[in-house]
Order: C-alpha cells, then sequence, then structure tokens
C-alpha cells in the first residue's frame, strides 16, 4: 500500500510514465487478489481518485471531458483511457526518420477511429474523407480531436507532432485545409463549394471608380439576437487589398479628444469598439447581450453598447454621434503587415484620413454603413491599375485597393447585422392584440398635435412635425442627396419604362401644388435637411405601381437623421384584428381608399425646409430643389399624422355626419375603410355622408367596393365618379385577405413554392409567412406549419441547411397539397337579421400545441346558425409541460381571445359560453387561486379576471373543435372537417351538453400535484398548578433559576422572529431582570 500511494506523479503528457502507472496499478490490484482481498464499489473509487490525481493537469481535463458528470467512472474505464492517452501520444510524437522495425510498432498502436470505430488512423477513413472540409472541422471540434495530427485526447497546443499542412504550413492538418479564393476569377475549391452557406449574390460597396468582385458568406444563426455575414474579397497571392482606415478623434468622459484609429465598413450595419478603447474613453456602456456569428461559425458576444462622439484628426467643424457595440476584439493589424514608404509618397499632396495607412496597426472603432456612406463624398482619386486609389470624404482622403504583398492572406471584414425582428412579427401577427397604455412620448406627441393643427380656408388641415429634439442639430445633408441623386439616375438610365414612370410621379406632385421650387434667396438657409428619394414598385397595386419614397432616416455629416429627430406617435387607429371581425357583422359590407391620404395634409410653412428634395427630369438638365409642403411618406411621423388627422376629421363633423364619423372612428386601417351597415338603406346613408364629409377636409375616397353594388348606382349619379367603383364580380383584397364581394366569402389563395429536392428552414418560414390568416380561419393548417418549424429550431438546423428525410417527407406533402386552400371559403357575415346572438368559445391542449376558437350562434324562429368566428393557436413550449398546464394555458389563451373579440362586436350579445374539455381546468377555475402553485394560481387569476361574466363548461373531447387547432390537418382533410367550419352539431340544436363532472379520487390525485406547499403550527398551551412548585423544587439556587426562565422567555420570543433576528449569545442584564419579574 506504501508503495502504491508512493508512486511518482507524472510530470507531463509522457506514455512511459503513463504505461508505467497502469503497470503499478494493475500489479497491486493483484497483490490485493492474492490477499483474497475483495475490490469492491467503494475501494474502487478509492483507488481511481488516488491514481486521478498522479496524472498531469492535461491527461486529467481530457478524463474529465470524456466521461459525463453525473456518472462515476470506474477504475477499469480510468486505465482504459490511460492506454489510448498512452497510445495516442505515442503516435503523434513519432517521426518519419524512425527506423522500419519502429515505425510498424507505433502502427500497431494506433488507436482506433473516432468515426467509425475501425482498426485505422481517422486520416484515412473513408466515412472521413467523404465529408467536406467544413464538416470535418466540426467533427474534429465536437470529439476532441487534434486539428493537427488527427489524434484523439489532446489539443492543438500539447501536440508534440512537427508535421504542418502541406498546403499553406500552418499547424492543423491537410485535410483540414480551406482553400483560398483567387482573384484571378478561377472558383473556389471543391471543399468550399460544398459549403451551402456560401452565396455570390449579396451586395458589397464598391468605389465609383474601382472594379472589385466580391462574394458573400451568409452564415445562418438561431439565436433571437444578431446574425452576422461576412464578405470575402477575391485577393491574388501576392496582392493586399487596403481596407478604408481614418484616424478620429474621440470625445472621452472628461471632455478630451483622443485620437483612435478606425475602420470604414460599408458593409457593417451596426458600429463596434474593442473593450480596451472605451476603457481607454472612460466611457459608460449599457447592457446589450447580444451574439456575434462570424465567418467559420466563430461565435463572440457583445460586452455592452455606449455612444461616442468624434470629429477628424485635423482641425474640422464637423462633428459625429453615433452608437457602438463593444466587443474584445475587432479585427486583426490592419494592413497585416508594413507597405513600402512610395504608397505613401502617392497621396503626400493630400490630407489624409490615416497619414500612416501603410504601416501595420491595430483598428480600435468600426464605423457601420450608416456613417461610412454618409461620410463620403463620392470624388475619387484613382494611382492607377493594381494600385491604391483615394475617396474623399469628411475624415480626409481614404486610401484603400490593391497594394504589393508577399502575403496570401485572405482577409475578411464585412458585418452584417439581421435582426430576427421579421420572425418576431411573424408571431405578433398570431398574437392576440392588447390595449398598452401610452408612453411619455406619445402622450407628448398627441398633446402637440392638438396644440397645434389647424385647418385652412378650404377645410384642408395644416399640421407641425413633432419634433423629439432640437433640428438645428441635424448637419449637411446637400451631399448626400446628391450623390443619391445621382445613383438613382444610373440606376433608372437601364429601366426608360420605370424612369417614365418616376418622372410622372414626381411631375404629378409639382402639377398638385405638394412641392413647390425653392427661393434662390432661400437656398443656403442652414436649417435645412434635404430627404433622397428612390422608387419602390408594386405591380399589386390597381392603382400606382410605382411610389417614390423619401429616406428621413438618411443620416446628416452630425450623425443624426431627420427620424432621429422626430416622434413617432401612438396607434390612433383600431387592431387590424378588431377591424376584421367588425367587418364580419355588416350584412351591407362597404370598403373604400383615401387617394393619397398622406399627401391630402399639408404641413406648416414653418416646418416645409426640413422636407427639401432635389430633382430634375432629366441628367442633362440643372438641379433643382424643392420643398414637399404635405405630410411626406417616408418620415417617421407621418403615419401619425395622417391617421391622427382623419380622427380629427370625424371628431370635429361629429353632429353634422354621424354615421360617417362613427365608421372612420372604427372602421379605418390607415386609409383603408372596411365598414358597412345594417341594411341597405343605411348603407347608402353611410356613403354619402362619408363622400361629403371627406371632401370638407380635403379627402377623396375611391375603390368602392361592396357585396351590394346596387347602393352606389344611387349615390353616385354622376359618370365620373362611378369610375372610383369596382363594379367587377371577381375576387378583391381587403387588407391583405381576398374576398369575393358576389359571393360574400373570404378566399384563401396561397401560390406554393417549387416542389424541390430539398428543403431548408428558410424555405418553410417563407411558405408560412405567405399565408396571411389575421383571423385564424385556417389554424389547423397554420398549426402544422408551426409545429414543423418549432422542430427545426429543436434540431438547431441552420438557415439553409437540407433537413432530413423525414421532415422534407411530411413538408413536401403538406405543400403539394397547399393550392387546395383555395377551395375553401368562409362566409363573411356571421349573424342572421333580427336573431338572438351568443358567443361559444372552445380551447384544448395536446403535447405540441394549444387552441382558443370562437363561434357566433344566431338563433331566429325558423333556424339556427353557427359560424366559425376567429381562432388562435400556439404550439407548446420548449421547456416541457405536463398536459393539464397546457389546457389550463388554452383556457387562458380563449380568455384573451374573448377579451379581445367581444368588444368589437357591435350587436347584442344574450350569453357568453366557454368549453373545455379539461376536468382539472374547469375545477381549477372554480376554486380559488391562491390554493395553487404560482403557474396555476397566476394564470386561474388572469382567467376569472376576464371571463367573470362567461359559463365556464365541459365539452366531450370528440366534440370539440379547438382539438383540430392543436394537431395539425392537411388541406385536403380541412375541407371535409364539418366540425371546424361549424362547431359541434348540438351548437345547432335547442339543447345543450348537460354533463357534470364529480370531483373524483383521481382529479382530486392530480388536482393535488399543483397545490401549494404549506407548513402549519400547532401550539400547545398546558396550564397546571403545581408548575411553579415543581420548577421551585427541583432547583435550589435562586441564579440557575433565574437564568432557566430567562431561557425559556427567549425561546418563547425567538419562536416568533425570523432565523436571521433570534438572540443566540449569552443572556443580558434585561433578559435576567425580565425573567426575575
Amino acid at each position: 500500500m506504501k508503495k502504491f500511494i508512493n508512486i511518482t506523479p507524472l510530470s507531463g503528457e509522457s506514455s512511459t510514465q503513463i504505461l508505467n502507472l497502469i503497470d503499478s496499478t494493475k500489479e497491486f490490484v493483484r497483490t490485493l487478489e492474492s490477499l483474497e482481498y475483495k475490490i469492491d464499489l467503494t475501494t474502487d473509487t478509492l483507488l481511481m481518485h488516488i491514481i486521478l490525481f498522479k496524472l498531469d493537469t492535461n491527461s486529467r481535463i481530457w478524463f474529465e471531458r470524456t466521461f459525463s458528470t453525473d456518472v462515476i467512472p470506474k477504475l477499469d474505464e480510468l486505465l482504459q483511457f490511460l492506454a489510448t492517452q498512452a497510445r495516442s501520444i505515442t503516435s503523434s510524437t513519432s517521426k518519419r526518420n524512425v527506423q522500419k522495425k519502429v515505425t510498424l510498432v507505433a502502427s500497431k498502436a494506433q488507436s482506433q477511429c473516432p468515426l467509425c470505430n475501425k482498426d485505422h488512423s481517422l486520416s484515412k477513413c473513408e466515412s472521413f474523407l467523404k465529408l467536406s472540409v467544413q464538416k470535418r472541422s466540426e467533427f474534429v471540434k465536437s470529439n476532441n480531436v487534434c486539428f493537427n495530427c488527427l489524434t484523439q485526447f489532446h489539443g492543438i497546443k500539447a501536440c508534440k507532432s512537427k508535421f504542418r499542412c502541406r498546403t499553406c504550413k500552418k499547424p492543423h492538418h491537410t485535410l483540414l485545409h480551406f482553400e483560398s479564393v483567387s482573384g484571378r476569377g478561377r472558383q473556389a475549391s471543391g471543399e468550399l463549394s460544398n459549403s451551402s452557406k456560401l452565396s455570390i449574390n449579396a451586395p458589397v460597396f464598391n468605389p465609383a471608380s474601382v472594379s472589385n468582385e466580391s462574394s458573400s458568406k451568409e452564415i445562418p444563426d438561431n439565436s433571437q439576437t444578431v446574425d452576422i455575414t461576412s464578405c470575402i474579397s477575391n485577393v491574388s497571392p501576392n496582392v493586399e487589398i487596403l481596407l478604408c482606415t481614418a484616424v478620429i478623434r474621440v470625445k472621452d468622459l472628461w471632455g478630451n479628444y483622443q485620437a483612435c484609429r478606425c475602420l470604414l465598413d460599408s458593409g457593417s450595419q451596426a458600429s463596434l469598439i474593442t473593450s480596451e478603447c472605451l476603457e481607454k474613453l472612460g466611457l459608460r456602456k449599457q447592457k446589450a447581450n447580444i451574439r456575434i456569428s462570424c465567418l467559420g461559425s466563430a461565435d463572440t458576444r457583445t460586452n455592452g453598447i455606449a455612444q461616442i462622439q468624434f470629429i477628424p484628426h485635423f482641425p474640422s467643424q464637423s462633428s459625429f454621434k453615433t452608437e457602438v457595440y463593444v466587443v474584445n476584439k475587432i479585427v486583426g493589424m490592419l494592413p497585416h503587415q508594413n507597405l513600402d514608404l512610395s504608397y505613401s509618397d502617392l497621396f503626400n499632396d493630400l490630407t489624409l484620413a490615416d497619414p500612416m495607412f501603410h504601416k501595420s496597426s491595430q483598428v480600435d472603432i468600426l464605423l457601420g454603413i450608416d456613417l461610412t456612406l454618409p461620410l463620403l463624398k463620392g470624388q475619387t482619386l484613382s494611382m492607377g491599375e493594381d494600385k491604391p486609389f483615394a475617396v474623399r470624404s469628411e475624415l480626409g482622403w481614404v486610401i484603400g485597393g490593391k497594394a504589393s504583398s508577399f502575403s496570401p492572406t485572405l482577409h475578411v471584414n464585412n458585418i452584417h447585422l439581421v435582426s430576427d425582428d421579421l420572425i418576431h412579427k411573424f408571431w405578433e401577427l398570431d398574437s392576440v392584440p392588447q390595449t398598452h397604455p401610452l408612453t411619455s412620448l406619445e402622450r407628448s406627441c398627441e398633446e402637440y398635435f392638438r396644440e397645434t393643427h389647424s385647418r385652412d380656408k378650404d377645410g384642408r388641415y395644416i399640421v407641425r412635425l413633432p419634433f423629439n429634439s432640437c433640428p438645428t442639430q441635424l448637419g449637411q445633408s446637400k451631399q448626400t442627396a446628391i450623390r443619391r441623386l445621382f445613383s438613382i439616375e444610373r440606376h433608372l438610365s437601364c429601366d426608360p419604362e420605370k424612369y417614365n414612370r418616376y418622372r410622372q410621379f414626381m411631375n404629378e406632385y409639382l402639377n398638385l401644388n405638394q412641392m413647390i421650387v425653392v427661393p434662390e434667396s432661400e437656398l443656403d438657409k442652414p436649417n435645412s435637411y434635404y430627404l433622397p428619394h428612390h422608387a419602390v414598385l408594386r405591380d399589386s397595386s390597381s392603382t400606382t405601381k410605382l411610389r417614390v419614397v423619401f429616406d428621413g432616416s438618411c443620416k446628416t455629416s452630425s450623425g443624426h437623421s431627420l427620424n432621429d429627430c422626430l416622434m413617432v406617435g401612438p396607434r390612433v387607429q383600431p387592431e387590424l384584428f378588431q377591424i376584421l371581425i367588425q367587418f364580419r357583422v355588416f350584412q351591407v359590407a362597404v370598403c373604400a381608399d383615401v387617394e393619397k391620404m398622406f399627401r391630402q395634409i399639408k404641413v406648416h410653412e414653418d416646418d416645409v425646409d426640413w422636407q427639401r428634395i432635389l430633382w430634375r427630369n432629366s441628367p442633362e438638365d440643372a438641379i433643382r430643389e424643392y420643398r414637399l409642403v404635405t405630410v411626406t411618406y417616408g418620415t417617421a411621423c407621418a403615419p401619425f399624422l395622417s391617421t391622427r388627422t382623419l380622427r380629427q376629421l370625424a371628431l370635429d363633423e361629429v353632429k353634422n355626419y354621424p354615421l360617417a364619423s362613427k365608421a372612420t372612428l372604427c372602421n379605418f386601417y390607415v386609409d383603408d375603410l372596411l365598414g358597412g351597415a345594417g341594411s341597405r338603406e343605411e348603407a347608402i346613408q353611410l356613403v354619402t355622408e362619408m363622400q361629403t364629409m371627406m371632401k370638407k377636409g380635403g379627402f377623396h375616397l375611391r375603390k368602392w367596393i361592396s357585396n351590394e353594388p346596387s347602393i352606389f348606382r344611387e349615390v353616385f349619379i354622376d359618370s365620373q365618379e362611378k369610375e372610383f367603383v369596382h363594379l367587377d364580380d371577381g375576387d378583391c383584397k381587403v387588407l391583405g385577405l381576398g374576398w369575393s364581394p358576389s359571393l360574400d366569402v373570404f378566399r384563401f389563395t396561397v401560390v406554393p413554392d417549387q416542389l424541390e429536392a430539398t428543403y431548408t428552414k428558410r424555405g418553410v418560414l417563407s411558405q408560412m409567412a405567405r399565408v396571411f390568416d389575421p383571423l385564424g380561419l385556417l389554424s389547423p393548417c397554420v398549426i402544422f406549419m408551426k409545429i414543423l418549424l418549432q422542430q427545426l429550431w429543436q434540431g438547431k438546423f441552420s438557415w439553409d441547411q437540407p433537413l432530413l428525410d423525414e421532415l422534407s417527407s411530411i413538408w413536401r406533402t403538406f405543400q403539394e397539397e397547399l393550392h387546395l386552400l383555395k377551395r375553401v371559403t368562409f362566409p363573411r357575415y356571421v349573424l342572421k337579421p333580427n336573431a338572438v346572438v351568443e358567443v361559444h368559445g372552445f380551447c384544448d391542449a395536446s403535447e405540441k400545441a394549444y387552441c382558443a376558437a370562437i363561434y357566433i350562434r344566431c338563433i331566429s324562429i325558423d333556424s339556427i346558425r353557427v359560424s366559425l368566428l376567429t381562432s388562435k393557436t400556439r404550439v407548446a413550449p420548449l421547456k416541457v409541460q405536463s398536459l393539464p398546464r397546457l389546457e389550463l394555458c388554452s383556457a387562458l389563451l380563449l380568455a384573451n381571445l374573448l377579451q379581445a373579440t367581444l368588444p368589437a362586436l357591435t350587436v347584442r350579445i344574450s350569453e357568453t359560453f366557454a368549453w373545455s374539455d379539461s376536468k382539472i381546468t374547469l375545477a381549477w377555475l372554480k376554486s380559488e387561486p391562491r390554493r395553487w402553485q404560482p403557474f396555476v394560481a397566476n394564470r386561474v387569476a388572469q382567467i376569472q379576471e376576464l371571463t367573470h361574466k362567461v359559463h365556464w363548461n365541459f365539452v366531450s373531447g370528440l366534440e370539440n373543435p379547438a382539438d383540430c387547432g392543436t394537431r395539425g390537418i392537411l388541406p385536403t382533410k380541412l375541407e371535409q372537417c364539418d366540425l371546424w367550419f361549424n362547431g359541434p352539431d348540438w351548437l345547432r340544436s335547442s339543447t345543450f351538453p348537460n354533463e357534470e363532472f364529480e370531483e373524483n379520487p383521481q382529479l382530486q390525485e392530480d388536482m393535488s400535484a399543483e397545490a401549494k406547499r404549506t407548513s402549519k403550527v400547532i401550539m400547545l398551551n398546558v396550564v397546571d398548578e403545581n408548575f411553579k412548585v415543581e420548577v421551585f423544587q427541583k432547583f435550589s439556587s435562586w441564579n440557575k433559576l433565574k437564568r432557566i426562565v430567562a431561557y425559556c422567555l427567549r425561546f418563547v420570543k425567538n419562536c416568533s422572529l425570523a432565523t436571521c433576528q433570534r438572540k443566540r449569545s449569552f443572556l443580558t442584564t434585561a433578559e435576567l431582570n425580565e425573567a426575575e419579574k
């Protein structure tokens, strides 16, 4: 035993020492067995513990990584690991010049292949050689294999092999070498082209006079924060691409300016700063936990977000301010090696942004595209082919381009932030609308509008731009607007038809006096902002195919934009969901939209200079300056100003036009009217009032549509007005929903993607986003896609990674049937004239999803009609929950859905019922919430508060229509699912199921699982007359008796105090005096 304990610990990764330790251990075990000492579990663990502390640090770390933390390894497993470790060390340290006999011995001692477990090395494994370079690297990372020698249980830093990559001579195996892309136009190597993540279609900013081919690599990301993609420039082995750098002076915490080196990156949507630079400046940062994925799937996280203010390194009046993400490191040294001084002599007569651009130095700050493009002035100076160029900027002349180099390194520098906002918006569309209180900024915007709006002599409204900060902080914007004008002219010159539409749009602005020429005397007015503009094509529009959009977010020389200084304003119109619900209760539906609504509202003359633009009809004409004198699409406040003005018109004219005023307040979504009336006569009056009221405010309604088109013949007598009435029998779009006015039904037209051999998560989400169903009428089909998408997220599929065969087969089957949804129709009008209306809500849950659906039941003298009104679905959370909890979540979803739906129904509701097939959920809802665990208690309290006037009842699972929305239904089966369209059969009869459930023992047991844990305190007070006598007889010492009584009194007091407040020290004088009393 003494000899075993005194074994010398390993000094390093030595195969000889490891083998000696194995031999000593086995010898000791055999000795114990010869003495008939049984090696039990305790002894095995003790011996393993002793040996483990004899190992060197690296071997101990590899052993701990090999075994799971919740399993105690055995001695035999440790010895087997040590034997494998010794063979790996022997294999990695073998040399080429050893004798043949030694080589044969080493060959026999090689470990098994970690991929296929056969008797050969990983470098000779056929399965490994068939993988792409990316897949090989991922396998090596995940299986603790050395990147250099391809053996297990040690890292590249501990690798003693002297072999290097035969291609680049760097410390990695040749099989893991990524072939660089040549600038001569040849394609990437086979390994690189096998990666599905590479794309050549990403836009890359290039200076005007320099031709530079680029490709991009898109890195997918499953996180819900930030995704970063990188662009690889094609460079030849002896050419280095100079990246645009500049020296700037950044204001520190104490008001001083310190020199920092920045990189101008036109491919980055965010600006970055290193932690070291931020610490040097002494600036504070806010928390921002954002994951960044770079080339090769290398991940990093931002340390926060901060604001910096900087100026050029030379005397200048320009000052810039921006937000930057804090990271540990942005990029390596730039340039990657010092260049010849002759490159500096080429530009010695220019004021350079980075005077030492030719010397390798670190980068402190990266400026994104929001600053890079506004800083560039467009003037370019070229020094010839294969030589650097210079671009003029606000920071001085920036140097970039090609320079001779002996380093064939491939450099990466295009950062692209892709937020998951689009995915969040997709889920928000399916959420139940909820009201939120106005923020202080929204209240200020509302008050400012009420105080400053006015009307001119023609009745048109005049509004002020709601600034949240002084607009004088805006810098120069004219040069940027000029560059953008030149750019749009070059783009339009390639498409004459588009150019003509653009001219027509701008000429219409001029002819309607919605933009006016700026007088020459005011051209140099300092307080002004120039809006760049561009074209947006909408082929689906029946009126305006091309619309010119103005860019109010374009940064000025100060780093601020017009939209930065404007308040956005609150929402003043109902939610889309509520408008569509109301649209289904009108017997006669009426739709229209406001013609050029934004441009019918004037902007106050004091604010029009903040809406200047530059325009000319052709590149041969001189550029002229104009003012936009109406609310401009592209400014942050435009949606609020237009909708709030429409609301103000309704409030001002409520006495003269009550029907039109109510419809404007309740049935408008931006500029679209989805209203109606209960009768034909009321509809005629509504249309008449709407036309007259809108004209008084300077607005004009067009594209009138109705399921009763005859009402327009009585209203629009003038033939010119009839041109604005839609009288076709075909389908049309109302707020994105397909509606057939002649049949008065909703239709869904989904254009599926072409069937492909492989499918990706990106393709699945793209197809899902095309199914626009805000009312949840197609929930059984939509939840099918949601469940599949959740499985893709759980499987951690990248955006462009091919799906597994099983998932591809499921998705292909569903996609083949998507076009069948066009045969599914839902009636728009869900009521009956002069009928009693009831609302019935159903909820259900499965392990995959839960659903809530609402039906309208109309009872008339001769018949009963039941129609699906709306539904919502949710996929089950990733954290596994019990089925009763999911049933409770479905009940809460139904409660929220009823809360959002009932106020939108403009008819009298006689009764409201809620149905669930979960007896546990119904029992919870009939009890006090405080009895249950927080998960159940919080939801029960919410449901009881939201549905205090709703009758909760039990329904059989086979008769619950919400069950259709919990498992998913293919389109072929949805058309035949009468339960989903019309609810259970008993809804169309005069009697409801009256299935009462009793709280049986099984139900009590299931409910008790969620019961709150309570502790009970029992106090017993015993009164005995002989107590005092016994105490006095037991103790003969007065002092001892007094101390015992004091301790008893302390115990009584401590029982009523918290643990941290209880007394435990010596008795005090006060306690002794109290005991004596």
